[in-house]
């Protein structure tokens, strides 16, 4: 009897894990795929999983990685858009992949009304990062545009400071003229 529970579990776990169910409608015998039954955290499990497993991607790996998932996301499956997403968190995704990312999770969220708590605490924190993106690249830009101001302010004062050595080399010269003249004269 515990080799038939054993054989019931393995089956019901393959069916939970295993995508798409299919359902046969009697009348029309057309086809209507259901999304696999999930757990309310696995979404969030999933997204810190594959951003752990990851991580140590260079740059050449990662390209290809988001080129894959990038076409792979026009299945519309669920676990495509997570990696999808989770790939848009990656340290080495610019920042249009970033934004392509959080407008994937965004509708992620419209779809999966029932994505879970820890979805939408995700959504916060990829908001909050893109804040921050975006106060460091204003941050960025004002201290381009102060360097530009104080360059050329310093090429300003080089041109004064020119001036004011030539001033004194002309009152030197006026200097020496008039000394040459005092002991000209007897």
């Amino acid at each position: 009897m515990h080799v038939v529970e054993k054989y019931i579990v393995l089956f019901c776990s393959i069916v939970i894990l295993g995508g798409c169910a299919q359902l046969r409608e009697h009348a029309g015998g057309d086809e209507e795929c259901i999304e696999p039954l999930t757990f309310p955290a696995f979404s969030c499990n999933y997204l810190l999983s594959c951003l752990n497993d990851t991580q140590n991607l260079d740059s050449e790996e990662f390209g290809f990685k988001f080129e894959l998932a990038e076409a792979e996301l026009k299945h519309g499956r669920k676990l495509d858009k997570l990696h999808f997403i989770c790939l848009s968190l990656h340290e080495k995704a610019d920042y249009k992949q970033f934004q392509q990312g959080a407008d994937v999770l965004e509708r992620y969220l419209e779809d999966y009304h029932d994505a879970g708590e820890d979805m939408l605490g995700l959504r916060i924190l990829v908001q909050r990062i893109d804040e921050e993106i975006m106060n460091r690249w204003s941050a960025w830009k004002s201290l381009l545009n102060d360097k530009k101001e104080l360059m050329a302010e310093v090429d300003s004062l080089k041109v004064r400071v020119e001036e004011q050595q030539k001033q004194i080399e002309r009152l030197k010269n006026i200097e020496n003229i008039i000394k040459s003249r005092e002991i000209d004269r007897p």
